[in-house]
């Protein structure tokens, strides 16, 4: 099989059987979560945000990644001593049949997961996966995102449970969820909006509840 960066959205729903539904109930849930940040957290995402405004025109992905993104990621912190943590570049394999029953090996490097491990991923739960500078996009970022998730899915051995993602494209987030068969994406999310990206932190916060209730 090709590597994660290789797939596109359709071909990922034909090879697998999965399908795009609206409504489903989990991205309703995801939406509506809300948290109050605290002070600090609501000085920092908007000591990014500023800067986002600013440079986002001009950002390469590199830089995109180091002074927004991780950053924002930071905020929320996905990390818990043993427990789980936040790998970068992270190799992901797993064994799975396609939608014709044939037995296939999906092998790929990922961006950001979130996931039980020392030293490498072991039951994943959140992906950031092909993060595209707005002016450069020639590959499909959901496409990617989807296939990672399709492997943490059959990796997980069984679970059962929802695998969350995102990708961002310049300064708009999208978030999806993958759950059994089924997939769906979120609106965009413009991080240079205060209120949007207060909900880009509490979906953030959502993710690392639902992990911490599942390890």
């Amino acid at each position: 099989m090709k590597p994660f960066e290789k797939w596109e959205t359709d071909e990922v729903e034909r090879v697998f059987g999965i399908d795009s539904v609206k409504n489903m109930p989990l991205m309703l849930d995801w939406l509506q979560f809300s948290q109050p940040l605290t002070p600090k957290e609501e000085e920092k995402a908007e000591e990014l945000r500023l800067f986002l405004e600013e440079f986002a025109s001009s950002w390469n992905e590199e830089d995109m990644k180091v002074f927004f993104i991780v950053p924002t990621l930071q905020i929320v912190n996905f990390y818990a001593h043993k427990k789980y943590r936040t790998f970068m570049e992270a190799t992901l394999e797993a064994n799975l049949t396609d939608a014709q029953g044939n037995p296939c090996t999906l092998r790929g490097r990922v961006e950001m997961v979130v996931a039980t491990g020392k030293q490498r991923p072991q039951t994943p739960f959140f992906f950031l996966n092909e993060y595209k500078a707005q002016r450069k996009v020639v590959t499909d970022p959901e496409g990617q995102v989807l296939i990672a998730m399709l492997a943490a899915q059959a990796k997980n051995n069984g679970m059962n449970l929802p695998i969350y993602g995102l990708y961002n494209i310049g300064q708009f987030w999208f978030f999806v969820i993958l759950a059994g068969k089924e997939y769906t994406t979120s609106k965009a999310f413009d991080a240079t909006d205060k209120n949007d990206l207060k909900q880009i932190i509490n979906m953030l916060q959502y993710v690392k509840i639902h992990i911490e209730r599942n390890i």
